[in-house]
């Protein structure tokens, strides 16, 4: 029988199966990919601890986690809104996101820890003292289940059932690595413009002075007539890299908060399958690593609420911060009045923003915020979205057409 079974092996898998089995667990992966950590479609941006206002053990073993997988470090984060920009100070790393899973996963190999793929989890009952995890090859039995596994997650589906998610609340995101001359490499650059398409957001990542990872991304309201591609040409068109044509690749980004429980029994969720992304940037491999050590911590020191309870004091506030943000971006965006008053915005408020800070304006932004149920689901034709077991989260170019996931249910 095993310790911990753990259902996904991207980042938040990984990182518990590292931390988990370097405290003497014994761990089960389950993963359905045949290649962990291959099919990276993510920014593979991390911040540093100290700008996430980490200290102590924590912030020593978030940092340790990833440190051996830098390949570039930023000292700035620009936000361009318009005509506009802001920048601050922010330290954050590009990572290699698929060396870091693979390597992270074989180290814990090493540990003792059991990894199988190409192996779909299917359900789980408690049995006993035990949890007893169906498979699509075989039966396990565990003393505690992790669901790791994503939007849209079979394990959180067994303590929250399945659930309806606002078409406002969900984004797809498209990411390229491309060659191109940055002008700041050690800036990320995020970007907030209608010229690349109504709702769209778009990033910057260098990954070194020649390289960068680019991106953009769309809540599903507003997707009405998108086209990724083309949005992607007109953001590496104004980079002056118009001859580029990038291999994208997308995923579905959470972007409504944390689900309703994040724990049943010994059943516990964590990253994107717990709602872990941040709102406002879509950045989630930093919550999910943190979260990752910290039920690896609860469940080793055999308290394992004590989880819930460090959450609820360490990432809970970064995520509510990231919706208070961006249903306030959302409520200005959707009543068009972000572009009649962007040029009186002050540099302080859009910089509090960017460090993800409760500061002197977060008032005004909750009060923003508290406003964004007079336009939810105003833009686009998609009021709501019904998820089944059917969604498709990896979207793959093939060469005729965008082969979009199977399209939202409205209810």
């Amino acid at each position: 029988m095993y310790d911990v079974a753990v259902v996904g092996a991207g980042p938040t898998g990984a990182a518990l199966s590292y931390f988990l089995s370097s405290k003497g667990l014994r761990v089960l992966v389950i993963e359905k990919d045949p290649r962990p950590g291959m099919r990276t479609i993510c920014g593979e941006y991390l911040p540093d601890p100290r700008s996430l206002g980490l200290e102590g053990e924590i912030a020593s073993a978030y940092m340790s986690f990833f440190k051996p997988f830098i390949v570039h470090r930023m000292e700035r984060i620009t936000m361009e809104i318009g005509d506009r920009e802001f920048t601050t100070n922010y330290t954050g790393y590009s990572v290699d996101r698929r060396e870091m899973v693979t390597s992270r996963l074989e180290e814990s190999v090493v540990e003792g820890s059991t990894l199988r793929t190409k192996e779909a989890f299917i359900t789980a009952r408690l049995s006993g003292d035990a949890y007893e995890v169906r498979t699509s090859k075989d039966r396990y039995r565990a003393r505690y289940l992790v669901g790791a596994d994503g939007f849209d997650s079979r394990v959180a589906k067994l303590i929250n059932g399945s659930t309806t998610i606002k078409c406002d609340d969900l984004a797809l995101a498209f990411s390229s690595e491309v060659r191109i001359e940055v002008e700041e490499p050690d800036v990320m650059r995020l970007v907030i413009n209608e010229s690349l398409a109504p709702g769209t957001y778009a990033w910057v990542i260098p990954r070194s002075e020649g390289i960068a990872n680019v991106g953009v991304g769309v809540r599903l309201n507003m997707m009405n007539g998108f086209d990724p591609e083309r949005a992607l040409e007109k953001h590496l068109a104004r980079l002056g890299a118009a001859a580029i044509k990038p291999k994208l690749r997308g995923r579905y980004v959470p972007a409504g908060g944390m689900v309703g429980k994040l724990h049943e029994g010994g059943i516990f969720l964590a990253g994107d399958a717990a709602g872990m992304t941040i709102p406002s940037n879509g950045g989630g491999m930093h919550t999910g690593i943190i979260a990752a050590y910290l039920l690896a911590k609860s469940l080793a020191d055999g308290n394992p609420r004590s989880y819930i309870s460090s959450v609820n004091r360490i990432i809970r506030p970064m995520v509510e911060t990231g919706l208070t943000h961006r249903r306030a971006a959302d409520f200005l965006l959707k009543t068009g009045l972000l572009w009649k008053t962007v040029r009186f915005l002050p540099r302080s408020l859009i910089e509090e923003v960017i460090r993800m800070e409760r500061g002197p304006y977060y008032p005004l932004l909750k009060l923003l915020s508290s406003l964004y149920g007079l336009v939810r689901g105003k833009v686009g034709n998609y009021p709501a979205c019904k998820w089944g077991s059917r969604t498709h989260h990896t979207l793959e170019r093939s060469r005729t057409h965008w082969s979009i996931p199977a399209s939202p249910r409205s209810t």
